[in-house]
């Protein structure tokens, strides 16, 4: 029995590989100090099992506190199934937009384009919403989302949401992942798996 699970590991490890998102522990750190007169405007600091990013908050919706820690997953654009805003039609058009904002944020230079991106950001998921400054850039994510999002690559990006079940915490775009690599199909995976699981249990008979 032992030797026939040692068997079977190689290909339990590649169901798992498929699951769509990693948990990891995260961490508030700080905000950016510019504000549109209310709230703060991003990037923020946050460290995501220690290592620290800087992050845009896409999510109007919930809050966070200065120093608070919590688990959440870290999802990519190819696999959104855990992400808040699921039930908004458009939303995994709308989360590569929020990715584009994202990396705008980080090389805006003023603090007035910081605002802009950053209300475009909140608007995108809520439309109530803080829009001051923000039409230009919606339009301009819009159009870069046409055009195929060129100069960056939306694999290295990825969305922060709390675990399912846990209190919701705000969400947000991190960036400076390694750029994804072409796997197999999951339902290739999947399947040549279970070929083999089944050619075992037959020799096995």
């Amino acid at each position: 029995m032992r030797k026939y699970l040692f068997t079977l590991a190689p290909f339990i490890l590649a169901v798992g590989m498929l699951s769509p998102a990693r948990a990891a522990s995260i961490r508030f750190e700080a905000v950016s100090g510019v504000t549109d007169g209310t709230y703060n405007i991003g990037p923020y600091r946050i460290q995501v099992d220690g290592v620290e990013f800087q992050a845009m908050c896409y999510d109007f919706q919930h809050s966070v506190s200065g120093g608070q820690t919590w688990q959440a997953n870290l999802l990519t654009l190819t696999d959104l199934s855990l992400a808040y805003f699921t039930g908004v039609p458009g939303y995994q058009e709308k989360y590569a937009e929020e990715m584009w904002l994202y990396s705008q944020l980080l090389t805006a230079n003023s603090a007035t384009a910081r605002v802009g991106i950053q209300h475009a950001a909140w608007l995108l998921f809520t439309p109530s919403a803080p829009s001051a400054g923000a039409t230009a850039w919606l339009s301009a994510a819009t159009a870069a989302r046409l055009a195929g999002f060129p100069g960056i690559d939306l694999s290295t990006y990825r969305v922060v949401n709390s675990l399912p079940g846990a209190p919701l915490v705000q969400g947000f775009i991190i960036g400076g992942f390694p750029p994804a690599s072409v796997p197999e199909p999951a339902p290739y995976v999947a399947t040549g798996a279970g070929l083999v699981l089944l050619a075992v249990w037959k020799r096995r008979r």
